[in-house]
């Protein structure tokens, strides 16, 4: 790890301020698009330290990027700071901790970009449990010129970085023609019948998908009396799959499906697909091996996934097909039971503000800068980086 010693005395000279801006997020929870203060405290504390940042990014009143260039030219090396929560649970993904090891490793490298040139950012980014706020910024460019973007995960394990499904989703409303389902039966359009046909074709396609595709679907809507022929429904669905082009096409042969439910029952239907999907993430290996090295250095002992896929979805799925990404996992702690803890729970919230937490969030900043440092002062690195993201594109 270059410039180690000096890399243990920035990150202790911050840690303070850190671990006020975590805690406070934390006990200050809001849902995607609305973290007001989130947002406001990562950007008051980014230009304390000398960032230039850029607010309301692609008209999201919640994004930033906060930016600090060199006066000699060199890559970009980005981080990410992630700070919605979950509804009903607070930060049970520990997004507290991502905000805080993304503005912080960005701060910390400013010394390096003065040593080295180059340019440093960090993305603030809203609602990646819902909306997807890294999305916009794919899709205007903002990732397009970056050499290697940088995230951790909180976890309940260490390990390099995993590959991450495809999730694509959309509604189905069916209209029908209601009348009374004693009294005249034969004047009605059943829009249930619609809808439960697509759900029997769904069930039918599952036999003719990929090992790693997966169908989701509810019924929101479905009538509202027993002796009513219903005359609306309305149901969600999502797909997902290692790769995006595969849920791409899942959805495409649930939407052709709805329309056939729609002919054979004489309804009208009504498809709303009212986002972009979360494309799969494709972590960079390049990247990841220098994050596990940086990793055993810290002693911590990372699992190796080796590209393996997971079943969860993230909106840096998306940057990661526009620029080299990596995403490692840290550890921040251990059962009292010995058990393991899954994100998205009540007992992960409660982690995510423990001491022991904050503290690995430090080392992982440290790990964070050790790669970006190879960045900056390796070209050999970034076009190897670069190399197996074009190759991953084809």
């Amino acid at each position: 790890m270059k410039h180690k010693e000096r890399i243990d005395e920035i990150v202790k000279s911050l840690e303070s301020e850190l671990k006020e801006l975590s805690l406070n997020i934390h006990s200050n929870p809001e849902r995607g698009n609305q973290e007001f203060k989130a947002c406001a405290w990562q950007v008051e504390y980014l230009k304390k330290h000398g960032m230039e940042v850029e607010e309301n990014v692609c008209d999201m009143p919640t994004a930033f990027i906060g930016r600090y260039k060199g006066s000699k030219p060199g890559p970009v090396v980005a981080t990410i700071s992630e700070y919605d929560c979950l509804k009903g649970i607070g930060h049970g993904c520990g997004h507290n901790l991502i905000a805080m090891i993304g503005v912080g490793t960005a701060v910390a490298l400013k010394e390096f970009v003065d040593m080295y040139g180059g340019e440093v950012r960090v993305y603030g980014t809203p609602a990646e449990e819902s909306t997807g706020g890294k999305i916009p910024m794919v899709k205007a460019g903002l990732f397009d010129d970056v050499a290697a973007c940088l995230e951790v995960h909180p976890a309940c394990h260490h390990s390099d970085s995993w590959n991450m499904s495809a999730i694509d989703g959309f509604m189905v409303e069916f209209f029908g023609k209601p009348t009374h389902a004693a009294n005249s039966p034969e004047l009605g359009v059943n829009a249930l019948d619609a809808m439960l046909l697509l759900f029997q074709s769904v069930a039918l396609l599952r036999q003719q998908t990929k090992e790693d595709a997966r169908i989701h679907g509810i019924i929101l809507d479905g009538g509202t009396t027993v002796n009513t022929i219903p005359d609306y429904t309305r149901a969600e669905f999502a797909t997902r799959s290692h790769r995006a082009d595969d849920a791409r096409e899942l959805s495409r042969k649930i939407m052709e499906a709805t329309k056939g439910a729609a002919l054979a029952t004489g309804c009208e239907y009504k498809i709303d697909h009212p986002g972009d999907m979360y494309e799969d993430l494709v972590s960079n290996q390049t990247l990841t091996a220098r994050v596990a090295q940086y990793q055993r250095e810290m002693g911590y002992e990372p699992k190796i996934i080796n590209g393996e896929y997971k079943s969860g979805s993230t909106d840096l799925g998306n940057v990661s097909y526009r620029c080299p990404t990596t995403q490692p996992n840290c550890k921040i702690g251990d059962a009292p039971d010995g058990t393991i803890f899954g994100m998205h729970t009540e007992y992960f919230r409660d982690f995510a503000c423990t001491d022991e937490a904050i503290n690995v969030s430090y080392d992982y900043i440290k790990i964070l800068m050790a790669v970006a440092i190879d960045v900056l002062t390796e070209p050999e690195f970034v076009a190897a980086a670069k190399a197996e993201f074009d190759e991953a594109m084809k």
